[in-house]
């Protein structure tokens, strides 16, 4: 079990981070399913698959973003 520190921050066990995949740097995000909050790790993978072949021009997520930040290739 995991304590909250004064800064609302929690350690997540090395079993959990091992088995998740999770490092520092990555990104993880929290979501309530039912009366249930869930870990998803690396929530931006998602959504770029939920974008995947969206785009009429058939560009993926990244190229897409990249061209919209202006980006040079």
């Amino acid at each position: 079990m995991s304590k909250v520190t004064q800064k609302y921050q929690i350690t997540i066990p090395v079993t959990v981070r091992h088995s998740l995949g999770i490092v520092p740097g990555g990104a993880v995000d929290i979501v309530k399913k039912g009366n249930e909050f869930v870990l998803r790790v690396n929530p931006i993978d998602g959504l770029k698959q939920a974008w995947k072949g969206k785009f009429k021009d058939k560009k993926s997520a990244d190229e897409y973003m990249a061209e919209i930040r202006g980006d040079i290739a």
